[in-house]
């Protein structure tokens, strides 16, 4: 049962892989006897043994009856890992010409959006937490200003490259940190000289050393607010999101404020301290 599963998890269906172990335990054999030990229906076995043929498991012998032979294993394996690579390549440029395409013709999509209008979204999981954090930077189109706590540390480092991609952008990032928070130094140092290069060149760091609540604001008409956990200041407890561009204005005020008493931290020479 293990080998049957093995070979459906690379792509062959049930009655592909029940046949091609039958033929190899069998050897050379007929429909009838490959029937007889798969349990594969006789009106299907010649559509499934012609299909082990195409994708390389069986050699066929044009007699009457047909014969079948399974080919070795490891040859007919290597075979198919390279034709399922080639298709999966080709899927993905597809896909992405695909996804190009779209995102040209949505763009034309008029939005109807309201000065007034308040959305939010409530993030509790870890899971939940991550794919916030991932379509924050990946939406993103002029600024993030952020006041990241601690515990979020772990998912900064998952966001390293979205926050490249977002540097690419021309998107202005500054960070307002704790001295908790210094570990993300370290963290940056082992990037690869490009990616330090752009960090470098494409964060605003600065150190503060007390706040009164974590939070950010994207693209100046977005809130997100970090809720540390009441009984364990270590583990957030959930992240809001809220498009509320009144909302975001005064907690950008609040986080200029911040920045100004800030000290200005120089990434390169921290790393090398």
């Amino acid at each position: 049962m293990q080998k049957k599963r093995l070979l459906q998890d690379i792509g062959l269906n049930a009655y592909e892989a029940a046949a091609y172990l039958t033929i190899l335990k069998l050897g050379v054999s007929e429909a009838s006897a490959i029937c007889k030990d798969s349990d594969v229906p006789y009106g299907k076995v010649y559509t499934v043994l012609e299909s082990l043929s195409k994708k390389g498991f069986v050699e066929v012998q044009a007699s009457r009856p047909k014969k079948f032979r399974a080919i070795d294993p490891d040859a007919a394996l290597d075979v198919f890992f390279e034709i399922r690579k080639s298709e999966i390549e080709k899927e993905v440029d597809i896909l992405k010409g695909s996804v190009k395409e779209a995102k040209n013709a949505l763009k034309a999509v008029p939005s109807q959006k309201r000065k007034d209008e308040v959305f939010w979204t409530t993030a509790i999981t870890e899971s939940e937490i991550r794919k916030f954090a991932f379509s924050i930077y990946g939406e993103v189109k002029k600024s993030i200003y952020v006041i990241p706590p601690t515990i979020g540390m772990p998912v900064v480092i998952c966001l390293i490259p979205e926050i490249l991609k977002a540097i690419d952008r021309g998107v202005k990032i500054r960070l307002l940190i704790s001295p908790r928070f210094m570990y993300l130094f370290s963290v940056f140092s082992r990037q690869e000289e490009e990616a330090f290069s752009k960090l470098k060149n494409g964060l605003k760091i600065r150190l503060v050393q007390n706040f009164n609540s974590y939070f950010g604001v994207v693209d100046e008409s977005v809130v997100v607010l970090f809720q540390p956990h009441p009984k364990d200041k270590d583990r957030i407890l959930s992240v809001v999101k809220i498009w509320d561009a009144g909302f975001a204005k005064n907690l950008g005020e609040e986080f200029e404020l911040l920045w100004n008493s800030g000290e200005e931290l120089d990434l390169e020479k921290r790393v090398e301290e």
